[in-house]
This record gives structure tokens, C-alpha cells and sequence, in this order.
């Protein structure tokens, strides 16, 4: 990405990971849709509370993988092959020490973290059922992120997708078959999402190992390069604790839903799903223009890097305004699709689900532009100032949700998030168009 035309480089990076986004979508609302069709509103909800739990337990190990992404991509801008390489052995040490600490935090945490957000009675056990066999079995998901982060740094985002494809397809034909031949319920949708995450990481890590030699690691690689180690902690660690704080917002709010009963609770779900699908355009190329920024600021070609902001942040505002004439238009259709028509709570579910929607439309060109400014800063090292940029929606979605939740009901609640995205993208547009950020390219030895 450090030569030729940025914009076709850029769309040309981010078209299989929107693709990929959408499939990876997919594998989430695949259980919620499912069980909501034909199981019902009561098990919709037992999957659609567990969200912010597994954001809040993933929080860490998700901004670990995005720095292995990042550093990967710097040392491959500077052509350091061999760095590359002790990259790549530090990525899979820390992905075994995610994987047994998630697998362990989610089995025996999962009950105590469903009571603290006061999950209503009636969904309590299904969803820490839920959350016990996804965490259970985590290492396939936490595998085949670093896969497709590795294989991002060099510029592959295109394989990742095959696999994802394959991998959501069978997740789908999994649910169907443990739930309407098995009768398993919220149980079987779980297992199902294990198996074809498993699945999905041993064929993305064999055609990596395979397909690039870049990535053969030699004998001498395996001896842990705690220098290297600590730079990814360095990036990936911050990156971490804003989606950690992110997520305990999210967790919030998700106790004061719950607090307005089970059909509050679905249609918060049901709402979020729809979103993150809404959004997939303008989250993805986000995630493309960090790696861009990455491989760029190691060749030290600023000038590419800010004259691209310009025409790509344009981009994003483009994609949000779409995205939110779609919401506002279709959202309520696109809710009925995850619950039976035969369901007696399926309109007041929508009527919440549609408000829900809306204000999330609203605020979307600030979703969109908070996205795009901290993936550039961490692209290129920058990462105080995303985090407190984590720290600032966090304080503004808690404090709003209880604040607005009092004054509005549930209504009040939909805007606290919202609100915060506006509020969390003000220290980053500010440390972006400082030009501090250039000083991380004097770390990078080629």
C-alpha cells in the first residue's frame, strides 16, 4: 500500500473485509435470528443479552490482535522480514495465553456477570449456558482473528473471507440442525458457533503457513522477543481497555435495559444486530485506511497518509448518511425477520426496536468519523488518545443512560451511545490534526 493509486488500494483492501464483515455478521445474528424464529422472543433475548458480556470478556484480546495487525503491517512497510517473522511467533504466544484466560473467565464468570446486570428470570439460565459453551470453546475464534490479522498486514484480506464464507454457511446449517432435528435450543446455536469457528481458524492457519513463506518461521524465531512482545502490548494493551471501557458502558446500559423487562431486553437485541449490519461499510473501511496508515507511516510517506484522510474520511461521512436513510426507512422490516409472526410480545418488541433504531441513525456520521479517526491514530501508533477518546464515550454513555433513562424511560436510554460517540470524537480530531502522530515513524528501524 505504500505505491500506487491509495483510493483503489484502499477500496480494493476493504471490499472482501466489508464482505467478510457481513459474514462475520452473520455468525452473530445467525443465533439470535434462529432461535428467535423458531424457538421464540424469550430465547432472541437469552442470546441478544449475552452481547456486551462478550464484548466486555473479548475486550483485551481483540486489541491484541488488532496490534498484531498494525506492528505486522509497520515492519512489512519497512521490509523487515525477520520481524515479521518473531511477529508472528509473539502473536501466537499471547493468542494461547487469551485463549485459556477467556476460556476459563467465561465458564466460571458467566453466571455472576448475568446476575449482575439483573437478567430477568425468565432468560437467566439460557444465556449463561450460552455464554459458558461460546467461551468454552474460544479458540477458534481467537485464532482465526490473529490468521486474518496477520494476513491483513501483508495485504491479504481477500482469503480470510473464503474461509469466513465457508465457516458462516456452516454455522447456519449447524443451527438449523441443532435446533429444529435436536431440539436444542439457545445449547445447540452455541455449540454450533464453536464448531465452525474451530473450523474457520484450521484452514486459515494451514493456507497462511502454506501460502506465504514469509511466514515460515525458523527454529531460532520460536525463542520469545520480548521487545517485540512488549510493543504489541504497547499498542494492543491501550487498545484494549477502551474497548474494555466501551464495553462496561455497554454493559450498562444493558442492566438498565433489562431493568425495563424482557420485551425492552429483545428489542435492544434485536436493534444492536440490525446496526451492525447498517454500519458495516464505514467500520470496514476504517479498519483498511489503519492498515494503510501502518504499512505507510513505515515507509515514512506522510504526505500519501494525509492527502488519503481527506478523501477517505469523505467517504465515510458518504456511507453514513446512507446507512442512515436505510435504517430510518426499512429498520421495523428488517426487525420482524428475527421474530416468529405468532409471537403475542412481536409489536411491542418492533415499536421499541424502531425507536432504537432511529436514534442510532441520527448519530451515525459521529460513529463514523469516531471509527475513522482512532483506526488511523493506531494505525500509526498513536494510541493515548484513542483510549480517552474510549474513556470520554464511556463516562457520557453510563452517565446519560441512567440520566435520560429516569427522564424518557427506554427512549432516553437509546440516545445515551449515540451522544457519546460525539462527545468521544473530539480528542481524537484534535490529536489527528496536530501532526504529532509523524513522530512514531522514528521507532520503526527497516
Amino acid at each position: 500500500m505504500t505505491e500506487g493509486r491509495p483510493l483503489k488500494q484502499i477500496f480494493a483492501f476493504t471490499v472482501p473485509m466489508l464482505i467478510g464483515g457481513l459474514f462475520q455478521q452473520l455468525y452473530n445474528v445467525a443465533d439470535t435470528l434462529i432461535v428467535g424464529k423458531f424457538v421464540g422472543s424469550r430465547a432472541l433475548a437469552s442470546v441478544g443479552v449475552t452481547g456486551s458480556t462478550f464484548f466486555f470478556l473479548l475486550s483485551l484480546t481483540l486489541g491484541l490482535t488488532n496490534a498484531f495487525s498494525i506492528v505486522m503491517s509497520q515492519y512489512f512497510g519497512a521490509k523487515n522480514t525477520e520481524m515479521v517473522r518473531k511477529t508472528l511467533v509473539s502473536s501466537i504466544y499471547l493468542t494461547i495465553l487469551c485463549t485459556v484466560v477467556l476460556a476459563i473467565a467465561g465458564i466460571f464468570g458467566a453466571r455472576p456477570l448475568m446476575e449482575l446486570l439483573k437478567v430477568p428470570a425468565d432468560i437467566i439460565d439460557d444465556a449463561t449456558l450460552y455464554i459458558q459453551i461460546c467461551f468454552g470453546g474460544s479458540i477458534g475464534l481467537l485464532f482465526y482473528n490473529a490468521a486474518s490479522a496477520v494476513l491483513r498486514a501483508v495485504g491479504d484480506s481477500k482469503t480470510p473471507l473464503y474461509f469466513l464464507i465457508l465457516s458462516s454457511v456452516l454455522n447456519v446449517l449447524l443451527d438449523l440442525l441443532f435446533v429444529l432435528s435436536f431440539g436444542m435450543g439457545v445449547g445447540g446455536v452455541a455449540v454450533a458457533t464453536v464448531i465452525s469457528q474451530v473450523v474457520s481458524a484450521l484452514i486459515c492457519i494451514i493456507y497462511t503457513y502454506t501460502k506465504f513463506p514469509i511466514f515460515r518461521v525458523k527454529r531460532t524465531d520460536w525463542s520469545p522477543h520480548f521487545g517485540n512482545i512488549g510493543m504489541i502490548s504497547k499498542i494492543g494493551i491501550p487498545m484494549g481497555l477502551q474497548s474494555l471501557l466501551l464495553s462496561v458502558g455497554e454493559m450498562t446500559v444493558t442492566g438498565v435495559v433489562n431493568s425495563f423487562g424482557t420485551n425492552a431486553v429483545a428489542a435492544y437485541a434485536t436493534g444492536m444486530r440490525v446496526q451492525q449490519f447498517a454500519t458495516l461499510a464505514f467500520f470496514n473501511i476504517s479498519q483498511a485506511f489503519s492498515t494503510f496508515a501502518a504499512q505507510n507511516l513505515g515507509a515514512k510517506k506522510f504526505s500519501r497518509i494525509q492527502d488519503s484522510f481527506k478523501k477517505v474520511g469523505l467517504i465515510v461521512i458518504a456511507f453514513t448518511i446512507v446507512s442512515s436513510v436505510l435504517i430510518i426507512t426499512f429498520g421495523d422490516v428488517i426487525v420482524r425477520l428475527f421474530i416468529s409472526n405468532q409471537d403475542t410480545h412481536l409489536e411491542a418488541i418492533v415499536k421499541m426496536s424502531k425507536e432504537n433504531l432511529f436514534a442510532g441513525a441520527c448519530f451515525f456520521p459521529f460513529l463514523g468519523l469516531i471509527w475513522f479517526y482512532n483506526n488511523t491514530l493506531r494505525g500509526m501508533g498513536e494510541v493515548a488518545i484513542p483510549l480517552f477518546s474510549g474513556i470520554v464515550e464511556l463516562i457520557a454513555k453510563v452517565g446519560l443512560s441512567f440520566i435520560l433513562g429516569m427522564m424518557f424511560g427506554y427512549i432516553g436510554v437509546w440516545y445515551a451511545g449515540p451522544i457519546g460517540w460525539a462527545l468521544g470524537l473530539i480528542p481524537s480530531f484534535i490529536q489527528y490534526h496536530s501532526g504529532r502522530w509523524k513522530r512514531q515513524a522514528e521507532r520503526i528501524v527497516g
